[in-house]
């Protein structure tokens, strides 16, 4: 049978169409628009033109999915809904306005769920396993692919860049106090002051996947490559801060909708890697979309 997954993020909201066979399945479709929902929060409350947003973005994708004839389709969202006053509401006008119910995560669910659906995929049987968001990033740490701790942080590329970005590219001291508010987040939750620590990172994300396209087109990785030294973002960091308007034109030739949110995300991974003593980073291609389908769909 096909199937629609839709993913409501604090940037963008994903549609996902699956052919799914047996217990596997595979990826037919993706689209995606860049509706930026976090920026109609207010006050912690999602105004009515980001509900209307929201529900005209779904109403398209209920369109094209009946036009495809799917045997079925799921809606879940994150951070763009998890923290807000008003998510109920909000779910309540989207199903009276479009008939389709949104499933709203916890930060615990999001990470078990996007773990699940890339653990297949690790290189690594150990080690920290990151989802990083516009409104969130959820840190796994697992052991023989078992999952141990999970915690979700109120810190995503989105977020981060309209509370501390003045321009495109944040100036010196925005990214000092970036990555301060980072490592602030990370020791909250690393009690133990050293649960947080491992040789290898898996990162999956839209933000780990465009920083991987633009080291391909800047030839520091081959096309083919999917595993990276950690030492490599710190280096990339200096690399972009050289040249703003060089960095600027790299962000709009390798992913033009995320040339707000491209350093921002490098700054969450990095300063990850580093807090985490990381000495390897593996981008992931799976995530959050197959674990839900395989969990809420297939019944794993």
């Amino acid at each position: 049978m096909t199937y629609g997954i839709i993913d409501i993020g604090s940037n963008t909201i994903r549609l996902n169409i699956y052919k799914i066979k047996g217990e596997s399945f595979e990826l037919l479709l993706s689209k995606k628009e860049a509706a930026g929902l976090v920026q109609y929060v207010k006050k912690e409350k999602m105004s009515d033109e980001g509900i209307h947003r929201l529900a005209e973005c779904l109403n398209r994708f209920k369109e094209m999915m009946d036009l495809l004839h799917l045997d079925g389709y799921a809606a879940f969202a994150t951070a763009s809904l998890r923290n807000i006053n008003n998510s109920k509401e909000v779910i309540e006008t989207i199903w009276s306005l479009c008939q389709i119910r949104i499933d709203l995560l916890s930060g615990a669910q999001e990470g078990r769920i996007s773990f699940h659906g890339a653990i297949h995929g690790l290189h690594y049987d150990s080690g920290i396993y990151v989802d990083t968001g516009g409104g969130s990033s959820e840190i796994i740490l697992y052991d023989q692919k078992q999952i141990g701790f999970v915690t979700s942080l109120p810190v995503g590329s989105l977020n981060l860049f309209n509370k501390y970005v003045s321009n495109i590219i944040p100036s010196k001291s925005e990214i000092k106090t970036i990555q301060d508010r980072l490592l602030k987040e990370l020791k909250a939750c690393d009690q133990k002051k050293s649960i947080l620590r491992c040789d290898d990172l898996a990162v999956t994300g839209g933000s780990m996947r465009a920083i991987r396209s633009l080291l391909v087109e800047m030839k520091w990785i081959k096309d083919d490559v999917y595993e990276l030294d950690a030492c490599m973002l710190k280096n990339l960091i200096k690399t972009l801060q050289n040249d703003i308007g060089q960095t600027i034109h790299l962000f709009l030739k390798v992913k033009p909708d995320r040339v707000h949110t491209m350093f921002t995300g490098l700054l969450i991974i990095d300063t990850i890697a580093r807090y985490t003593k990381a000495k390897r980073i593996q981008v992931s291609i799976n995530g959050v979309r197959e674990g839900y389908l395989m969990e809420k769909i297939l019944g794993e």
